[in-house]
């Protein structure tokens, strides 16, 4: 048979599939051997092409075919389940095994005990898995799939919407004919993802007793009041797996911190092994202490400072480096002169004299971290060295040597002696607030520039300590323009607009947003002014991508939006990356 032939039976075969009656039991079996055999010689005759479009098609029916088998893998084990299949007697097996099952026949059950105590423990013989796989599966049915009732009855799952998300596989192919297209990837959620999701609420659900006559539903809700499962499935709408993941981690995470279900670290600078010679620390910090050392990472990955200079150059000891590229960690930009900045920025940092650090001066005074409660109380009498009138309050009764410890390297990574020369490494707090937050600024609450978020406590305790840009929106909630023209983007433009997208705004896109660059939508050379509203953020390679035309940038509402290439979205809808928005 010709090439063309085969082809045209296998349309044809499809079309008698989709048209025909029910298959019978034997016709049914018979069809899934065939199937499997195609697959097999379908993939060694992928394997014999050289055509990268073919690689490229291959490997998404391939994923589609994943999807569609870890969807099937599940209802398969619930259906052993709800028939008793691993009731059967020995012969039934055997046959099976054998190829010689009369399926016309009713099915033979073991007159007394079976040989397998449970579903799991069949399916865990007959499929060649680990027993805990096995188990893993059948629970996995009765969340998103089936479960039994008190009979022994197929019932609904745990979570209904889940399982409608579940069930929604992406077909094999979205046409036939002459050139079929590739399966869309992006039209549902991948049933993997939904059964992630499905086991992370599950563990916040009482012991399912659906069996014991007792039916249990989702019952976990969020802080709005709506249960985590609604917000799950919307969650898994997205079509941007990395977007996707962080959401529902998020998610997760939120609830699990309402309701005490964490573990609270100790904080503090604790010592580890030693390892070959190389002493191991592990350092747990909390509050804005975080945003102290993510801003010590920014500005150390930032090849754009100083701070980053020095660390691809390996000089990490006896300089300030990373507290004098404190200014500039987010100061790329893909105009030329935004680089030439930088470099005279850089340029003047190494000018400028290394000075001995005070706090390792003999002569000065203790910092405040080095008292405890009742040394402090010392102090205060006279007894002790007198304390800077700035110094922040004593630490409370009980304070730990890591604590110390880690109050002692906080005091160096920011330079907290007023006396330094150095630039301090100062955390910036966008502070995100409703007209009803600024009336009563008890309530008001802030997020870092790298997505730590403070309460109202720790916000007005940080706020004559750290940068804090307050950015004021309009009715659609976009940022008013508070720039000026000129071709480079100043930094508090800078700031404003990465408040206002969160980071590259392609979406998908999760490079660390102190080191993206600003680009002018309507470039420069054409008459595009630098304003707010004509910046958009984007890493470096969506911003090469963009001034090679792979992708474009519109205005939507004064917003930046992105469109894709054809091939990764054939509707060429203007999307926003979500994978920074707060939720």
């Amino acid at each position: 048979m010709e090439t063309a032939g085969i082809t045209h039976s296998a349309d044809t075969l499809l079309h008698q599939l989709q048209q025909a009656p029910a298959l019978t039991a034997g016709d049914l079996l018979r069809l899934q051997s065939a199937c499997l055999a195609l697959l097999g010689m379908l993939n060694t005759a992928a394997q014999q092409q050289n055509d990268p479009r073919l690689a490229c098609a291959h490997a998404a029916y391939t994923e589609a075919c994943s999807r569609v088998i870890a969807h099937q893998s599940i209802a398969a084990a619930s259906k052993v389940e709800t028939t008793a299949a691993h009731a059967l007697a020995l012969e039934e097996f055997d046959a099976l095994r054998d190829g010689c099952t009369d399926v016309t026949a009713d099915a033979k059950f073991a007159p007394g005990r079976s040989c397998y105590r449970d579903a799991a423990d069949f399916l865990s013989h007959w499929l060649n898995i680990n027993y805990f796989e096995a188990s893993r599966r059948l629970g996995d049915a009765h969340l998103v799939y089936r479960r039994k009732d008190i009979t022994g009855a197929a019932c609904t799952p745990r979570f209904e919407k889940l399982g409608q998300a579940f069930s929604a596989a992406p077909a094999l192919s979205q046409k036939t004919g002459e050139h079929p297209a590739v399966p869309d990837l992006r039209a549902s959620a991948d049933p993997r993802a939904v059964l992630h999701a499905a086991r992370a609420l599950n563990k916040f659900e009482p012991e399912d007793t659906t069996f014991d006559g007792l039916p249990a539903f989702a019952t976990a809700a969020a802080p709005d009041g709506r249960l985590m499962e609604d917000h799950a499935v919307e969650l898994l709408a997205e079509r941007d797996p990395r977007t996707r993941d962080k959401h529902i981690n998020a998610l997760i995470n939120r609830y699990q911190k309402d309701h005490k279900e964490t573990k609270d670290l100790p904080v503090g600078l604790f010592r580890g092994k030693i390892v070959g010679g190389t002493h191991q620390y592990l350092v747990n910090v909390a509050g804005v202490d975080i945003e102290v050392m993510e801003s010590l990472l920014a500005q150390a990955d930032n090849k754009h400072t100083q701070a980053g200079s020095a660390a691809r150059a390996g000089s990490t000891r006896g300089h300030s480096d990373a507290a004098q590229g404190a200014d500039a960690h987010d100061d790329a930009s893909a105009d030329a002169d935004a680089s030439a900045d930088a470099d005279a920025s850089a340029d003047a940092d190494a000018s400028a004299d290394a000075a001995v650090d005070p706090l390792f001066s003999s002569t000065a005074p203790p910092p405040e971290w080095a008292f405890g409660a009742a040394e402090h109380t010392e102090t205060t009498s006279g007894t002790g060295p007198e304390l800077p009138k700035n110094a922040k309050p004593s630490l409370q009764v009980g304070c730990t040597v890591a604590q110390r410890r880690l109050n002692a390297l906080m005091a160096i990574l920011v330079n907290l002696d007023p006396n330094a020369d150095g630039k301090r490494v100062t955390p910036e707090i966008i502070v995100h607030a409703a007209l009803e937050d600024l009336r009563d600024l008890s309530t008001i609450t802030g997020v870092t520039a790298h997505g730590v978020e403070l309460s109202a406590a720790e916000l007005r305790a940080m706020l004559c300590e750290a940068k804090v840009l307050s950015p004021i929106y309009n009715a659609d909630g976009v940022i008013m323009d508070v720039g000026r023209d000129r071709r480079t983007f100043p930094r508090y433009m800078k700031l404003a607009v990465r408040d206002r997208d969160g980071g590259c705004i392609v979406p998908g896109c999760t490079q660390d947003p102190a080191l993206i660059e600003f680009h002018h939508i309507n470039p420069w050379f054409m008459g595009g002014r630098t304003s707010i509203e004509n910046c958009c953020p984007l890493c470096a390679a969506h911003h090469v991508m963009v001034h090679a035309g792979i992708l474009r940038i519109v205005k939507i509402n004064s917003l930046p939006y992105a469109i894709l290439p054809r091939h990764l979205d054939p509707d060429q809808r203007p999307q926003r990356n979500s994978y920074f928005s707060r939720c």
